[in-house]
């Protein structure tokens, strides 16, 4: 009996995955733990590994096809040669969606990099049966947002499809008439970037939040002060194996709070407020064309210096494109932190299913007044995006006030 290998889920927001190469062939011996294949998701190039052994007996997918989470893309067998259908069928109902093939891995250790299909864009463009044209769904949809005629385009992808690097540079005007369905941006002149598959996602993703989720925002001034201090402190003490950074305070002292006021540490659900079983902070990290919010798993476990090593890691891997699939999965609650730069106040958009999200900004000197007296004090402005549905205003409130005071007394993180 053939042990059917999956598309497995590789983030919370992937719903289908692109193969990128096969770094097993068929007839190769396959352990758990094996990285088996690379595969291309909303958020990065993943290596997938295998959670059973046995034979590579088929590949179902072939390099450059991209199918639904779920989908049957490999068999394996106990024994070697043991015979197999190899013929793919449809995945989820739907068949494979081709895309421009990307050479295989020369070293399985080393990561695939993405490269640009070079085919010619003067290859003939190619028809099916009744003149239709050879493209994809969202090259149809670029097109007709740019009201782009796809008859006039020539396509430089397998058999002469249409890709979307050949939609690059051709205007209304050059690729033909303007669709009837075309959008108003459609008409608007200039350079049009399409969109990555990230930001694609994240526009997705992000404008069924502000839709579904009904926010609401709750803001606080935390006096930083102490903070600053410990930090410096840590900065300066040899006995500090690392860089302890704001982020990581933010962190530590949200994984305390939301351990104190566990409703903010839930996640919505049509059934109800779902709880969860740990503390799981995610962290906001931008990348050059998107965002990626890599997850800091059991934070409630965790010391001030072992957030601190184990968050480093955690966006090291997220930069640099080799985040594992547990990083980007199981996130209850999420920082999005823009202190570094002249930011003073902002709110951020929930990612579902969490029930909130906390932006804090830049620590800058303010006056403030302390026992009657104005001083000058280095103080934060915070605020929590909250969904309506889990959350009311004094639970969010009552978080808020815990946070504010874990960090304007932050030995108490020490501990």
């Amino acid at each position: 009996m053939p042990i059917e290998v999956i598309m497995p889920r590789m983030s919370d927001t992937m719903e289908e995955g692109k193969i990128l190469a096969w770094l097993k062939k068929v007839g190769d011996r396959v352990e758990v733990g094996d990285v088996i294949a690379e595969v291309e998701t909303d958020k990065a190039d993943m290596e997938m590994e295998a959670l059973d052994e046995g034979f590579l007996a088929a590949i179902r997918v072939r390099e450059g096809e991209s199918v639904p989470v779920g989908s049957v893309i490999a068999l394996l067998t106990e024994a070697q040669g043991e015979a197999v259908d190899v013929a793919p069928p449809p995945a989820n109902g739907k068949p494979p969606r081709a895309a421009a093939k990307k050479p295989a891995a020369k070293n399985a250790n080393k990561k695939v990099r993405k490269i640009r299909d070079t085919a010619p864009k003067t290859a003939p463009s190619v028809r099916k049966k009744g003149g239709r044209v050879l493209a994809s769904p969202i090259v149809k949809k670029i097109a007709a947002e740019r009201g782009i005629d796809l008859s006039a385009v020539r396509g430089s992808g397998p058999g002469g499809r249409i890709i979307k690097q050949d939609l690059e540079g051709v205007s209304a005007a050059a690729g033909g008439r303007i669709s009837k369905t075309a959008s108003p941006a459609a008409a608007v002149e200039g350079r049009i970037e399409p969109f990555s598959r990230m930001r694609a996602a994240i526009a997705k993703r992000m404008a069924g939040s502000m839709r579904d989720a009904p926010h609401f925002f709750v803001t606080s001034e935390i006096d930083m002060s102490e903070a600053v201090r410990l930090r410096t402190s840590l900065k300066l003490s040899d006995r500090v194996p690392g860089e302890v950074t704001y982020t990581h305070l933010l962190v530590k002292a949200a994984a305390v709070a939301l351990q104190r006021h566990p409703r903010v540490n839930a996640a919505y659900t049509p059934e109800g407020r779902a709880f969860r079983d740990g503390v799981n902070v995610g962290i906001a990290v931008a990348l050059d064309d998107g965002l990626i919010v890599p997850v800091l798993h059991d934070c409630q476990r965790l010391s001030l210096l072992e957030v601190a090593a184990r968050a480093n890691a955690l966006v090291e891997r997220a930069r640099s494109g080799t985040p594992r699939p547990e990083d980007l999965s199981g996130g209850s609650f999420t920082i999005s932190n823009l202190g570094m730069y002249p930011v003073e106040q902002f709110t951020a958009v929930i990612n579902p299913p969490q029930a909130a999200i906390l932006a804090t900004s830049a620590i800058k000197e303010r006056p403030v007044v302390r026992d009657g007296q104005i001083v000058i004090a280095r103080t934060m402005l915070v605020t929590l995006s909250s969904d309506h549905r889990v959350l009311d205003g004094a639970t969010s409130a009552r978080f808020l006030q815990e946070f504010k005071n874990l960090l304007e007394n932050p030995v108490g993180l020490m501990v």
